[in-house]
This record gives C-alpha cells, sequence and structure tokens, in this order.
C-alpha cells in the first residue's frame, strides 16, 4: 500500500513539473549554465543577436538568441570548456573560450563592436571565479586540480578537504566520517555522483567499497563541494554537498595510467613494536589506475574506461595482556582434570603468539583473585604484539555518451567494484582473523532534454547494490583453534576466539554486516522567461536493506568471565548464544522530495 501511494506521489509531482511551466535558463547537481546579456558599445542591449556554444571536447553545439532585454541563457550544461560565439547583422563577430563549472550558472556578458559580421574578433579571458548568481558557497575542483592533489588511496571524497570550512576528521578526534564541514558531523554531508546518492543508507557516510576509500579519482572530471547551500536543489543534508561528475570521450583518443608502491624497506619500524623487542613486520602496497577514451563516432558518440585496484598488506600494533607463567600454573593447580586439556588449548595459544615471550609481568592485573600464592599481583604480562593481513580491490568504469540531434542527448554509466577486507587481524592467532567480502554493481542513465532554447529537462535513473558482511576469515578453522570465545570481564586479558572475542565488551559481534539495494529517480527541469529563471525538480529514492545483526553470536558461544571465575573453572558472568530464525532482516526506506524556485534580475546588469 505505502508503495502505491508512493508511486501516486511521485507520478503527480513529474506531472506538475511539465505542466506548471513552459518556459530556464539553470543548472543542477551534476551540470553547469551560461547566462549574460549582449550590448553595443552604448551599453544598449542588443535583442536578436545569433549565440552559438560549442563543446571544445565532442564538437556539441547548442544554439540561441538574445531577448529583448539582450539576455541569453545556456541551461543543464556538461562541466567543461567551450567556444561561445555572438553575431549580429552590423557587429563584428565575437568568439570566445569559456568554462563551465559544475553546480554553477557562469556569467559572461558580451559587449559587441560596430563593424561587419565577417570580421571576427577573438576575445581572450577566464570565467569569473567569484560566482555573483546566488549565495551558495561552493568550491569547484577541475580536472587538471583533482590530478594534482596529493591523494593517498585515491579517495574521491579526499578531495573535498581543499575546500574552505572543511576538516579532516581522526578515529583519536572522536570524528565519524571522514571530514567535518563547519562543525558539522559527517553523518551530515551529502555525496553525489552525476547527480545520484553516493551516501551508504545504512550509515549515512559516503559510499566505499572493501578498502573503506571511494577509489575512481581518475574517472572524476570536477567536484562541487557546496558548504552552504541556499539554491532549491540543495538542502536535503545540513553539511556539505559534494558532488562529482565523472569523465566522458571526446573526439580525441586520450588516456593515462598510473602505479604507486611501498614496501617495508620503505617504511619506518612502528615504535611500540620496537620497544616491545619485536620484529618489524611484513607490509606492502601496490596501486594503479588507467583509462582510456574517445571517439566512437565524432561528434556523435563516445567512451571512457577507468580501472584503478590496490592490493596491500598491512600490520598492526595492538598493546596485549598475556596471562604470565606463574599464573597459568595457579590456574592449573585449581581446574578439575577433565578441564585441563582446555585450559592448556588455551595457553598454549597465548604463549604461541609471536613474541609473547617478551610480555612484562604487569602488577595489578589479578582482578578479583587479588594475588597469587607467594603475594604477586601480576598475572598478566604486557606486550605489543603485530598482526597482519591483507587487502585487494579492483574497478571497472564504463561509460557511453550520444547525441542523438541537438536536444537530445544521452549517456550510460556502470561500475563494478570487487574487494576483499581485512576486517580485523588478531594479534593472538591468525585464524580468528576476521575478513569481508563486499562487491558492489551499479548503474546509471542521464538523458538531457531541449524542448526549446529557454526550456531544458535532464531526467536521471540510477541503480546500486553493495554487499558487506563481515565474518570469521575460516569458522571451522577459528572453532578447531579454540571453540568458543573467551574474554575477562575485570581484567585486560586478550580474547580469544572468532573476532568476535574482540568486540565482545561492547557487545559487537560476528557475523554482522548487511546487504544494499538502492534506486533513484531525479528530474530537474529549466526554464527562463523574461528576468525570471524558474528551477523545480524531484527526487525519489528507496533503499532495500537486509541487515545481519540477528546472526551474531550464533556460532561460537561467548563467555564473559571475571579472572576468578576463569581460574577456578567457572562462569560467574554471563555466557551469550543467538539462536536467529532468520539471519537477514529486510528493511525499506522511502524518500521523496520537490523544490520550486524562481531567481530574478532586478535590472539587466544584475546578478
Amino acid at each position: 500500500m505505502r508503495g502505491r501511494q508512493s508511486f501516486k506521489t511521485l507520478s503527480l509531482l513529474l506531472l506538475l513539473l511539465f505542466l506548471v511551466c513552459d518556459a530556464v535558463r539553470s543548472q543542477t547537481i551534476v551540470t553547469g549554465a551560461l547566462s549574460g546579456t549582449i550590448s553595443d558599445p552604448s551599453g544598449a542591449s542588443i535583442s536578436g543577436a545569433n549565440l552559438t556554444l560549442k563543446s571544445s571536447a565532442t564538437g556539441e553545439s547548442l544554439s540561441t538568441s538574445s531577448a529583448a532585454s539582450g539576455d541569453y541563457q545556456f541551461s543543464l550544461l556538461k562541466p567543461g570548456e567551450y567556444t561561445l560565439t555572438v553575431s549580429k547583422d552590423g557587429f563584428k563577430t565575437s568568439v570566445q573560450t569559456i568554462t563551465v563549472h559544475l553546480g554553477q550558472n557562469s556569467a559572461v556578458n558580451v559587449g559587441l563592436e560596430v563593424g561587419t559580421s565577417a570580421t571576427t574578433i577573438e576575445v581572450t579571458g577566464n570565467t569569473p571565479l567569484l560566482q555573483t548568481e546566488n549565495a551558495n558557497i561552493s568550491t569547484t575542483i577541475d580536472t587538471r586540480t583533482v590530478e594534482s592533489i596529493p591523494n593517498p588511496g585515491n579517495d574521491i571524497t579526499y578531495i573535498a578537504q581543499v575546500a574552505p570550512g572543511v576538516s579532516m576528521n581522526t578515529s583519536s578526534g572522536g570524528g565519524y566520517g571522514n571530514f567535518s564541514a563547519f562543525g558539522l558531523p559527517g553523518t551530515s554531508n551529502l555525496f553525489t555522483i552525476n547527480g545520484n546518492d553516493y551516501n551508504d543508507p545504512f550509515l549515512n557516510l559516503n559510499n566505499s567499497g572493501a578498502s573503506n576509500l571511494l577509489l575512481g579519482t581518475n574517472d572524476v572530471q570536477e567536484v562541487a563541494v557546496v558548504s552552504n547551500g541556499y539554491t532549491g536543489q540543495y538542502g536535503r543534508q545540513a553539511g556539505a554537498q559534494v558532488d562529482v561528475t565523472s569523465r566522458s570521450g571526446s573526439n580525441a583518443f586520450h588516456g593515462s595510467a598510473n602505479y604507486y608502491y611501498t614496501g617495508s624497506a620503505l617504511n619506518a619500524e612502528d615504535f611500540f613494536l620496537k620497544a616491545s623487542g619485536q620484529p618489524k613486520p611484513f607490509q606492502n602496497n601496490n596501486q594503479w589506475a588507467a583509462d582510456f577514451g574517445g571517439p566512437i563516432k565524432k561528434d556523435k558518440a563516445f567512451f571512457f574506461l577507468d580501472t584503478e585496484g590496490l592490493r596491500y598488506v598491512f600490520a598492526t600494533a595492538t598493546q596485549s595482556f598475556l596471562p604470565t607463567a606463574d599464573f597459568q600454573s595457579y590456574v592449573l593447580s585449581q581446574v578439575p582434570s577433565s578441564a585441563t586439556a582446555f585450559y592448556q588449548q588455551a595457553f598454549a595459544l597465548y604463549n604461541g603468539a609471536k613474541g609473547a615471550s617478551n610480555a612484562v609481568p604487569t602488577p595489578g592485573t589479578c582482578g578479583g583473585i587479588g594475588a597469587l600464592p607467594g603475594g604477586s599481583t601480576s598475572c598478566l604480562g604486557s606486550v605489543t604484539l603485530a598482526g597482519s593481513s591483507g587487502n585487494q580491490e579492483w574497478l571497472l568504469i564504463g561509460r557511453v555518451d550520444y547525441s542523438f540531434d541537438e536536444n537530445n542527448k544521452l549517456f550510460g554509466r556502470v561500475k563494478f567494484d570487487r574487494g576483499t577486507q581485512p576486517t580485523y587481524a588478531d594479534p593472538i592467532n591468525p585464524a580468528f582473523n576476521a575478513i569481508s567480502h563486499q562487491p558492489q554493481d551499479e548503474g546509471q542513465l542521464n538523458y538531457t532534454h531541449i524542448f526549446s532554447p529557454s526550456v531544458v529537462n535532464n531526467f536521471i535513473f540510477s541503480y546500486l547494490y553493495y554487499s558487506a558482511i563481515f565474518h570469521s576469515a575460516n569458522l571451522a578453522e577459528a572453532n578447531a583453534t579454540f571453540p568458543m570465545i573467551l574474554c575477562s570481564s575485570d581484567t585486560s586479558m586478550s580474547c580469544l576466539g572468532a573476532v568476535g572475542g574482540l568486540f565482545f565488551p561492547a557487545a559487537f559481534f560476528f557475523p554482522q554486516g548487511r546487504n544494499v539495494e538502492q534506486w533513484q529517480l531525479v528530474d530537474d527541469l529549466s526554464v527562463a522567461r523574461g528576468a525570471h529563471n524558474f528551477k523545480m525538480g524531484v527526487n525519489f529514492r528507496r533503499d532495500d536493506v537486509s541487515d545481519y545483526r540477528a546472526s551474531e553470536l550464533t556460532n561460537p558461544p561467548a563467555v564473559l568471565t571475571s579472572l576468578l571465575g576463569f581460574a577456578t573453572d567457572t562462569v560467574d558472568t554471563s555466557t551469550t548464544q543467538n539462536f536467529a530464525l532468520s539471519s537477514p532482516q529486510p528493511l525499506a526506506i522511502y524518500s521523496v522530495g520537490a523544490y520550486f524556485q524562481d531567481e530574478v534580475r532586478v535590472s539587466p546588469n544584475s546578478n
């Protein structure tokens, strides 16, 4: 019932968009716009001037004429470099190169000189850096800047940190998400790629792959970071909006390739591992990217391909607390003979940890036991242990642009991402490691139709699927190594067991995760009439989430006990195990929004 009501609401909104208006110069979160006034040497407006805007990359062209007020506009333009030609009988022809930026309306006023139209004047100059069309606080990062910014990991969202008011979040500082804009939390930011939302609907953070990076920098043409959005197409999140537009092919074949490597020999030793007498662990990082694009049919159809990936082995340094030899002897003297094999198995794991022999006895670590026979209060020894695990992720992106004619343009884009995340590297035994296979598939269709020089519509359909299930790397091996999750409730003794041991005190267990399916419809209409510039649009999104929280702690069981309970073979706190009837729990999330605005020029020279 709710689905039918949502569909009816969406249909009415779309119908309203097409019926309300008949005449816009505008930009959206995936396009830019160009507007201005044509005047003669005295400053008087020129009506009926012929304007042609031609893309330098694809050769596509658009035509219009100036209104009675001398105003002109080109709406919903793909960001990039264009040539603007202006001609009028009795005046010299003006030709200039301009740049259209993502999410901005570039104002370019053209003054024509008296003469014959056969005489051409080339105007040099750049599009003004300060846009005065609205009150948006926006920072545009073009392709050259994207390629030049030092970006470890090739994370697309890292680029947003060059905008004013944006600062990096760190886990040590309590931050959540990768950055904060003007003090607002990371969950307040909205990310889009080619106009479709790119937030993780489960966490409301930027979407990412197995590496927790959003790979694809070679696919980025331009990024707009809108810190404060006042115009109607913004406003669905309180923080910054990061809009990314992807690259397309052009009339010229072009490509690039890069490769980065960092090995153990290039990395310094970890301070704490070195202080604990641990050998330098093996670490290795390989990262690559390659792209290629060009024409399928000149001025008509274009393609672009991008592949990127990384493969690395990283090491962790974890302060661990292991049972001392005196405490082990005490426990084995207290527990019944029937339990001896279990405790010997546990102690063998602790003693077999790489670097365990360097543990330093720590006073005051006996919990409820108080002290061992002989008076020692050092039941545990402290040492920093290294864990190691590897990550691999790669993606393939393809895009095709097609121009049916001057008034109808379409592009389709697909992306396939595959990766395996090293979720947890256990310092005691690698059998307790956790991983997550994280496939992601997405597709998008973007269609632009020009009804007239003053009426343009842009429609977007997008689909996204990803899976992120976190689980033991090998549950059978983990359970054979130790048959349960065992943690101490009153000391810092390191946990044993299949991955959940690390998170037991926080009641955050494995396996857990989610499958997410998202589809979205976006429509923007741009209409210009006299001094009025109307913009309106609708955005509908549905997310289907299958949450695996109910599957946590189904296997193996988890035991939380005091050190005294451990030493006397009793469970004096709790034993936990879930018996889920269904592991995935379905959740459907809908959102629908609409906007309408009218920007008015109060005088011919106002912006």
